[in-house]
């Protein structure tokens, strides 16, 4: 972003400011920034309910698109601001205008506590029982990993539906009988129980549905050897770049399916289903503690598809067992 448009974004919160501004002959639509937000962008998801009233008597483009087609209601759902998203309903704005693909401000808006907004509006397309079910199983599981204080920077996890600790352990080429089950505490030094693995030691967790596979401090095992090693199987790997960025693989069968980065954008058209499902387009992330959409979506890719908070101690207290695969 240019110095210049940086500093023409600043302040359009302010409704002393955006007067004084709107007075002085700016435009509360023009473009700026590297999605070319608006002004009237910026001030529906900061939630400054008076200064998009005041902006809206500027101009007529209510449902003015960024550069990926998203309008300020859409930005406004997404940062869950219920006081502008009423407001630019008041005037007009459509909730169902598709913003990204088929994607629609609408849509997103009916599975949050923004519904009762959205729900009498022209052109509404309410949810089917199947998306109801889905968005309540993806919810349940998010809301399972929220419970938990879980350290994610550094993070490397892999969730798997091989069932039993015994028999992943066998599969990563150890004796179970060599492995025996900790205390789970979250005052443990798991730091120096990991450290006392060795080399390439990794957390096994069993859960009732598979195995939640742990390297809280390093990712030393490769996630391909780790899928090679598991299967068959599916498993899917999140790695919590201390650098920056989360990205995650799913392998079936030891076979590479998808490669990715999680979380840090509003999800595109074409991107996978449950990228919405489990709430990567909502902002600010602050409202999913810990990660815990990202977790939740791991866990769900790698066949869990029900946990518990018990099965969350793997993260939050420490793995039941510890391997050294080599």
């Amino acid at each position: 972003m240019s110095t210049r448009d940086f500093w023409h974004l600043q302040d359009w919160n302010d409704l002393a400011s955006v007067r004084a501004r709107l007075a002085g002959g700016e435009s509360p639509t023009a473009r700026y920034g590297s999605f070319e937000e608006t002004p009237l962008h910026l001030a529906a998801a900061a939630g400054a309910a008076e200064a998009v009233t005041a902006m809206l008597a500027h101009t007529r483009e209510v449902d003015i698109p960024d550069e990926r087609g998203r309008t300020p209601l859409w930005w406004a759902v997404e940062h869950l601001q219920g006081q502008t998203v009423r407001v630019l309903l008041e005037a007009g704005a459509d909730a169902w205008r598709p913003c990204v693909g088929a994607w629609t401000p609408g849509r997103l808006a009916l599975t949050t506590g923004l519904a009762p907004l959205v729900a009498g509006t022209p052109g509404v397309v309410p949810l089917t029982a199947a998306q109801r079910a889905a968005q309540t199983r993806a919810d349940r599981l998010i809301n399972v990993f929220s419970a938990e204080k879980i350290h994610t920077e550094g993070l490397g996890v892999t969730f798997t539906d091989v069932l039993g600790e015994d028999e992943v352990i066998r599969r990563l080429g150890a004796d179970p009988a060599k492995c025996p089950v900790f205390q789970q505490d979250s005052e443990m030094d798991q730091r120096g129980l990991f450290d006392a693995g060795g080399n390439y030691a990794v957390g096994v967790t069993g859960t009732a549905l598979g195995c939640i596979v742990s390297q809280p401090f390093s990712n030393e095992l490769d996630d391909d050897e780790l899928a090679r090693r598991l299967a068959p199987a599916t498993t899917y790997s999140l790695f919590f770049n201390p650098k920056g960025g989360t990205s995650g693989t799913l392998f079936r069968d030891g076979t590479e399916v998808r490669h990715e980065e999680v979380g840090s954008l509003t999800p595109f058209a074409d991107d996978p289903p449950e990228h919405w499902l489990y709430r990567f387009w909502q902002r600010p992330s602050i409202t999913l503690p810990y990660d815990a959409n990202l977790l939740a979506y791991a866990c769900a890719m790698g066949g869990i598809t029900k946990a518990t908070a018990r099965d969350c101690w793997a993260l939050s207290c420490g793995p039941r067992r510890i391997v050294r695969c080599r």
